[in-house]
């Protein structure tokens, strides 16, 4: 596999896109459900090989009060049902549909990304557990957590117990904890996104990161980034 670079979302157009980068982090199915459509259109547009990330839907991590529901599909009765991996009937059929159109896009990996809201507690691991177990083969599951209560201990545990590879932005969360393969998701500043990446940062990228894996871009100069850490590393 190598090192794939990649960006979170499609910062250009489809055709340059397929064209120029060979893995998407796709966000759409993060806020709202990918119509079949629209997925059989871009697996027929990818060329072979292309890879398809998927980012999990809000529903499965972010709590009912979260602004970024105001980009979901799911009625404000729905989403009293959502957050923290709950299992609930709202949360197992949009997870049906989730996995179903990741087989249309032939995707095999899927990103939690976890809010600062969401805490170790008890309550909220056993239902992480519970999840997990309950989707275990669906696909490879990478989390990416948020917040200083998860601290390296606690990230190698859950990692190590449910078999999830740890997503992390290095510059600004620190090292990789646990996994088979790098998973990189730089952000640039947290806040706002807004960050250009200097040769020297993105050569400090590749040193921390293995052989194989990915790093993906999330920054408003995203683009330009992994083209630039691409011809880098001659992908």
């Amino acid at each position: 596999m190598g090192l794939k670079v990649g960006c979170c979302g499609f910062p250009v157009a489809l055709d340059r896109y397929f064209k120029e980068l060979t893995v998407v982090e796709v966000q759409v199915s993060f806020y709202r459900q990918i119509g079949e459509q629209q997925a059989q259109n871009w697996r027929s547009k990818a060329p072979e090989g292309f890879e398809f990330v998927l980012k999990a839907p809000q529903c499965v991590t972010h709590p009912p009060k979260s602004p970024t529901y105001r980009r979901s599909h799911l009625s404000p009765q729905e989403r009293l049902e959502c957050g923290f991996f709950r299992l609930s009937e709202v949360v197992k059929g949009e997870m049906e549909v989730f996995i179903a159109r990741a087989r249309t896009l032939k995707a095999e990996k899927f990103l939690f990304q976890t809010p600062p809201s969401f805490k170790p507690t008890p309550e909220n691991l056993k239902a992480m557990e519970a999840f997990f177990r309950q989707y275990r083969g669906a696909g490879i599951f990478l989390w990416e957590p948020r917040g200083e209560e998860w601290t390296p201990e606690i990230i190698q545990e859950i990692c190590g117990n449910l078999g999830l590879v740890h997503a992390t932005d290095p510059l600004l969360e620190g090292p990789q904890l646990w996994g088979e393969f790098t998973y990189f998701r730089l952000h640039g500043n947290l806040k706002t996104y807004r960050h250009d990446y200097s040769p020297e940062e993105l050569e400090i990228i590749l040193e921390l990161a293995e052989e194989e894996g990915y790093i993906m871009f999330n920054n408003n100069k995203m683009w330009k980034n992994a083209l630039e850490l691409r011809n880098l590393i001659g992908e």
